[in-house]
């Protein structure tokens, strides 16, 4: 579009939206898009996710602070057996499991919904990365429908005849903007019965002012001189049939050369006017249609000073759709020189910062702190799984690499995902925090019933052991 050098208006192809969604893909895009800022949408999504799995989590952490409880009961035993076969682990974990199976210990129990749980997660967030990419296209998208209508409604807007249409194609109207005087200093006449078509009739008058044209900086339309578009022979300028196939007669190439001439002034004059209308259209739908939150610019991109609301290239993108686990990248029909044009008046989205790594280290925070109370729960576990205490080990390296695990995610996926992941986070952790104290203020009441029964049948057993010493 930036490059006009005809009459007709090269109105934008239209981009039809590829991308289709599962039924997961639907309802994710119905909850994000139920409210009016999508912030909130993907924290109700984050909250409709974690309900789902609800019950999945609550065995999984029940079980897992029931076996923490059971193994500090026999942590006396366990530790036995470790200084016993500290160098024998293979008879270490023969008489651990005989142990755990005397004490009614599984630890699998947690492992099956904690792994059901992951392949949701996995599935769901697939869909989630398709419709984050799916918005970003919707949003080009509008931007060049609002770029083509606002060419083609131009007059009907402005109550101008600058724009018209024939046959199904736009133009734009030079009779609007080149009046008989502005003709007549350049020494040309409009070709009568063509569409927005020059000849010159007086070529120093039109050298002149192509020569004028040539001091401009960025002007590459047509040159003079010898191997130019215009050359001077003897003292006469001639219109060069040199750069022209042997068969264009001397009136054609009258025309195309004047033409061209006119269609770079068109240009220049209507870039102010109905290509300034588009390009602000363009860039108007995007403003008003960019999912903000909080402090990010642009939620379908990352939380960082170094991204930007808006890419600087339409390559950058990288629009894939995922199918599965699988993800295909989409041929879409848009030139970079198209999406510049696209995105003329988004400077400041081009080159400011969509954040300030803000979510990032939210997402690493909470996950460090989920991390800690999700090893204190399981304390017992850890410390005496293996005989050399290894599993306590490995746990602690995982408390600050999984945080750091996700906090690449942050940096490599969108503000929406780091979102994600901190409302996940601080719901996990709460959930384990209620989980961990209803579980354990009921299995403290079971050991104090079951050490009653114990003491019960002490007593009775006692005193009937007495009853025989009487006799």
């Amino acid at each position: 579009m930036t490059n006009i050098l005809s009459s007709a208006i090269n109105l934008f192809s239209q981009v039809d939206n590829p991308y289709t969604f599962s039924w997961i893909g639907k309802a994710i895009q119905w909850i994000i898009e139920k409210p009016t800022n999508m912030g909130v949408g993907i924290i109700l999504f984050t909250l409709a996710l974690k309900l789902l799995t609800l019950p999945l989590d609550i065995i999984s952490r029940a079980s897992m602070k029931k076996n923490n409880m059971k193994m500090e009961r026999i942590r006396p035993q366990l530790e036995k057996l470790q200084r016993q076969y500290a160098n024998n682990k293979e008879i270490y974990n023969q008489k651990i499991q005989a142990l755990y199976k005397k004490e009614g210990y599984s630890a699998f129990s947690s492992c099956l919904p904690t792994l059901v749980t992951m392949i949701v997660f996995i599935i769901v967030i697939n869909q989630f990365s398709n419709y984050s990419s799916y918005k970003n296209l919707w949003l080009i998208e509008g931007m060049v429908d609002s770029y083509n209508n606002a060419i083609t409604s131009y007059d009907e807007t402005n109550g101008t005849d600058l724009v018209i249409e024939k046959d199904g194609v736009y133009y734009f109207n030079y009779d609007q903007v080149f009046n008989g005087e502005t003709l007549a200093s350049y020494g040309v006449e409009k070709v009568d019965g063509e569409e927005n078509a020059y000849k010159t009739v007086d070529i120093a008058k039109f050298v002149a002012k192509v020569q004028e044209l040539n001091q401009n900086e960025g002007y590459n339309g047509v040159k003079i001189g010898d191997n130019g578009d215009i050359k001077l022979v003897g003292d006469i300028y001639q219109f060069n049939k040199d750069n022209f196939a042997e068969t264009e007669s001397e009136e054609n190439i009258n025309q195309k050369i004047t033409t061209k001439v006119f269609d770079y002034l068109a240009q220049s004059s209507l870039d102010a006017t109905v290509i300034d209308a588009a390009r602000n259209a363009s860039a108007e739908f995007y403003r008003e249609n960019v999912p903000k939150f909080l402090w990010v610019k642009n939620i379908w991109e990352s939380d960082l000073p170094w991204k930007h609301p808006v890419k600087e290239n339409f390559s950058d993108y990288q629009f894939t759709e995922r199918k599965g686990c699988s993800a295909d990248p989409l041929d879409l029909k848009i030139t970079e020189e198209q999406y510049q044009e696209l995105t003329y008046y988004l400077g400041d989205e081009k080159s400011g910062a969509n954040g300030y790594l803000i979510l990032v280290v939210l997402s690493i925070g909470v996950m460090v702190l989920s991390q800690i109370i999700m090893n204190k729960s399981q304390k017992a576990q850890l410390e005496l799984q293996s005989a050399d205490g290894q599993a306590a080990q490995t746990s602690k390296m995982m408390t600050w690499m999984m945080p750091i695990m996700f906090g690449v995610f942050s940096f490599i996926y969108t503000a929406s995902f780091s979102l994600y992941m901190v409302i996940s986070s601080l719901l996990s952790t709460g959930s384990t925090l209620i989980i961990n104290y209803f579980v354990e203020k009921k299995f403290n009441k079971q050991i104090e019933e079951q050490e009653k029964i114990n003491d019960k049948r002490y007593h009775k057993n006692n005193i009937k052991t007495k009853s025989g010493d009487t006799k």
